[in-house]
């Protein structure tokens, strides 16, 4: 009766894990929208479920998610297609936060993927979009793989470090501090050109974005108009107050919308 009760707990458990298959904070590749990460993936009997974490980047920003989302895997083409979803407005519906770094976690139940997938892609709408829209489209998620610190790591400008050029009037022992055998750290200087070309073009896509937000270019055009009238109440004349607004605008032109 032991033995017997013994072989059905080990089938009940082989079954078990059979079915299961759960990572917590997935590495991934790439991902097209840096405000959303992927903290949980599920796959059980019926479904594979993704747990997602959105962070707004701005006052009145806004998340939907388009039911043609779809997961494809490592094993082939296929598409595991949306089934349903908890706790994120579907398209044309928008869920509206009130204000930048509100939360907002969701799951999005798809048709069960394959026990022998290693990694997936998550799509919900693939191509770049001149308007500045990104979706939730992730690539090369591990299903093995987690990332230790639970957290998707972006790209700042800060983890860029600059080497100043060597002065002008340095030997050539000197120099090759910076110029070594094989002009190795022109070269490197030089492999950051195209480095700098994607960041800058990063920000500026960023800041499209938050600008077309709704009633973002009001807001702006009002709070420059509340500093204009400041400016002319504490004394300073019409030229001068214009002066100040256009050349020291209160909103940074090169600062990041995300605040980094």
């Amino acid at each position: 009766m032991k033995k017997t009760l013994t072989l059905t707990s080990f089938l009940l458990m082989a079954c078990f894990s059979a079915f299961s298959q759960n990572i917590i904070n997935p590495q991934i590749d790439q991902n097209d929208d840096y405000n959303c990460q992927i903290t949980k993936i599920e796959t059980n009997s019926q479904f594979t479920t993704v747990t997602f974490a959105y962070a707004a980047n701005g006052d009145n920003s806004w998340v939907q998610l388009n039911k043609e989302i779809y997961i494809q895997t490592d094993q082939g083409n296929e598409h595991y297609n949306y089934i349903k979803s908890e706790n994120i407005a579907m398209v044309p519906a928008r869920h509206v936060f009130a204000k930048a770094g509100d939360k907002l976690t969701f799951k999005v139940y798809f048709k069960k993927i394959p026990a022998a997938a290693k990694a997936i892609d998550i799509i919900e709408r693939a191509g770049y979009r001149k308007d500045g829209i990104t979706f939730f489209n992730f690539y090369n998620v591990s299903l093995t793989k987690a990332i230790p610190d639970g957290s998707n790591r972006k790209v700042k400008i800060t983890d860029v470090v600059l080497l100043p050029p060597p002065p002008a009037n340095a030997d050539t022992a000197s120099r090759g501090l910076f110029y070594g055998a094989g002009n190795e750290m022109q070269n490197a200087m030089g492999a950051m050109g195209p480095m700098y070309a994607t960041l800058a073009k990063s920000m500026l896509d960023a800041q499209f974005a938050y600008f077309k937000q709704p009633g973002k270019i009001a807001e702006m055009a009002k709070l420059n108009k509340d500093y204009f009238d400041a400016l002319v109440k504490e004394g300073f004349t019409y030229d001068q107050a214009l002066k100040i607004i256009t050349s020291n605008s209160l909103i940074s032109k090169s600062s990041s919308v995300n605040g980094q």
